[in-house]
């Protein structure tokens, strides 16, 4: 095999397309990364992604910013980045919550005042996630990060509807994974394209309190976009 011919074999290149509901679909062709971990930041967000067997990637992420700014970090080091432009953003209210590996955290969003288990009722349980090419028709949460890699990153980003009201909590859950310990997580909240992030701490029970869920309110800044 020629140097050249290896080398244009591992070319790597990251494609965004700005997606209907404000979503960047990302492509990454990485030909000599086969089924490796893939850290991918972008307003504030941090979740880790896996290559296939063939070096590819393909995910789908809530854009924070309107000038969207994405990098992929590769165990190596090595960086891939791209910007794209997503205007719908400005129009959006997102609240994210993110974590690494077992402190893991639940959102549950209410709109127009719902209640657990009714229509209204939007968690990873029932996400309300629009089909391909459909706008959403109220609000969604979209779930992030490959839990079978190395020290997994996983988020959970709620979209608020564009009318109407939702209130939302984090929900962390008394496991055998969580008791007796301190989770360590952060939300991220992001207005218009305007990106907040907090650290969020939590000292769970002792693990015989499993069962039991711990809630917390009045994460999700009081902001209001101006109406259009």
């Amino acid at each position: 095999v020629k140097p050249t011919d290896s080398a244009a074999a591992c070319d790597m290149s990251l494609d965004l397309l700005a997606d209907n509901n404000a979503m960047i679909g990302i492509t990454v062709i990485a030909p000599c990364r086969p089924n490796q971990r893939v850290m991918v930041k972008h307003g504030g967000l941090a979740v880790t992604g896996k290559t296939s067997a063939s070096g590819t990637m393909f995910l789908n992420l809530p854009a924070m910013e309107v000038q969207a700014r994405l990098e992929l970090t590769f165990p190596d080091g090595e960086k891939l980045g791209s910007v794209v432009q997503m205007p719908e953003v400005g129009a959006l209210q997102r609240f994210a919550v993110q974590w690494l590996e077992r402190d893991a955290f639940q959102l549950q969003a209410f709109e127009d005042k719902a209640d657990y288990g009714q229509p209204g009722h939007v968690s990873a349980v029932n996400p309300h996630t629009p089909a391909p090419g459909l706008a959403a028709q109220g609000g969604f949460v979209t779930l992030l990060g490959d839990p079978s890699v190395d020290l997994p990153m996983l988020a959970e980003v709620y979209t608020f509807p564009s009318k109407g009201e939702a209130e939302v909590l984090v929900e962390a859950a008394v496991t055998a994974e969580t008791c007796g310990r301190e989770l360590l997580g952060e939300t991220v909240s992001a207005v218009g394209g305007k990106v907040t992030v907090s650290e969020l701490t939590l000292a769970m029970p002792e693990c015989d309190a499993a069962g039991d869920i711990l809630v917390l309110k009045n994460l999700v800044p009081e902001m209001t976009l101006a109406a259009r």
